[in-house]
């Protein structure tokens, strides 16, 4: 080891504490945080999750006075059915660390807690990427059977260049017909106040709206600019989640960068590589290329949406404890959680890709 100079001999290190470590890697998806917060179910336990739906109705009509009636049985009822998904985000740590060196007034911060919370963190983040995608496609069955998926018609690509011809083991356009559509508008250009309009009334079913536009920053940034000066769109935040808005018909648009678009492409978010990486055991290395931004009209109440985790306190983002490594002195935890996002009525909301301005 090099000679310390004087000055390192006489001087203690000055390390800022408040914080002592400012997050470059995270942020917080308003998404994520609304499902949590609103279309949460406990997973109680079974098999897998069944939701219900209506695919036609009965037989029936106008008829003439002595008209035989037809009493012929039809069935009108169909499921679908989703697994429950598991999660893990690994903290591993060496005891010298935690119990010897990183302790007392000595330590800037415990190493602990940082990694603890970043094991948070992380999860979040990466189920916030996540929940987009698919659950379905070769490397990709351990995760949600996201929006990508849910919102589909089985032969119209989404943002990611897929078709998902069915959902939750039911095909799509079959005997169900078109019960769980929901067809992707490709904007190919120019977000324009006649698209916002038509898409947002494509999801709309009666006089139920969606309450949720998810857009990417740039995406936002670009109906900002264009609308916001002609009084179509006003500033609003979400009292429960803290997140600021734009306020379009009954719907709060919000921004995320965990929103698929330009800024998560490829390898250009760690989290996304990290996640598909684990997901895919290797098979998938990089999140879908993108050159434009995408927008997503949700309904987010039950129970066209619904955001199932685990009772069980360890798989509802519980934590492992630490267990001590063979043959040397490494402690090993996991934090854990199992979920699924179902989307029972996929009419009820509308996903927007190719936004490039």
């Amino acid at each position: 080891m090099a000679e310390l100079d004087q000055l390192n001999v006489a001087t203690e290190r000055f390390i800022q504490d408040t914080p002592a470590l400012i997050d470059n890697v995270f942020q917080a998806d308003p998404l994520l945080a609304y499902l949590k917060l609103n279309v949460k179910d406990d997973f109680e336990g079974g098999t897998l999750i069944q939701e219900g739906f209506y695919y036609d109705g009965l037989i029936g009509g106008p008829y003439a006075k002595g008209q035989e009636f037809n009493i012929s049985e039809k069935q009108v009822e169909q499921a679908y059915q989703l697994n429950m998904k598991f999660f893990e985000v690994n903290v591993t740590m060496s005891l010298e660390d935690i119990k010897v060196l990183n302790k007392g007034p000595r330590a800037a911060f415990r190493l602990i807690d940082s990694r603890m919370t970043n094991a948070y963190m992380t999860m979040g983040a990466q189920m916030s990427i996540l929940q987009y995608l698919n659950g379905t496609q070769a490397g990709y069955t351990s995760n949600f059977n996201g929006l990508a998926e849910a919102l589909n018609d089985g032969t119209t690509n989404s943002f990611d260049g897929s078709t998902y011809a069915t959902y939750g083991g039911i095909t799509r356009n079959g005997a169900v017909g078109a019960a769980l559509n929901s067809v992707p508008l490709n904007v190919n250009g120019t977000i324009e106040y006649n698209t916002l309009e038509e898409s947002y009334g494509g999801a709309t079913i009666g006089n139920i709206e969606p309450n949720l536009g998810s857009t990417t920053v740039l995406g936002y940034s670009y109906v900002k600019e264009k609308f916001q000066t002609q009084q179509r769109f006003n500033d609003t935040q979400d009292p429960a989640i803290g997140f600021n808005g734009l306020k379009f018909n009954s719907a709060t648009l919000i921004k995320s960068r965990y929103t698929p678009g330009s800024a998560i492409s490829g390898t250009s978010d760690k989290n996304a590589v990290t996640a598909l990486t684990v997901m895919s055991q290797g098979a998938v290395t990089a999140y879908p290329t993108l050159t434009s931004e995408t927008l997503w009209w949700i309904n987010a109440r039950k129970p066209f949406l619904r955001f199932y985790v685990s009772d069980d306190p360890m798989f509802g983002f519980g934590f492992t404890g630490f267990k001590p490594a063979q043959g040397n002195t490494k402690v090993s935890g996991q934090v854990l959680a199992s979920c699924q996002i179902s989307v029972p009525g996929p009419r009820y909301h509308k996903a927007l890709y190719g936004i490039t301005g």
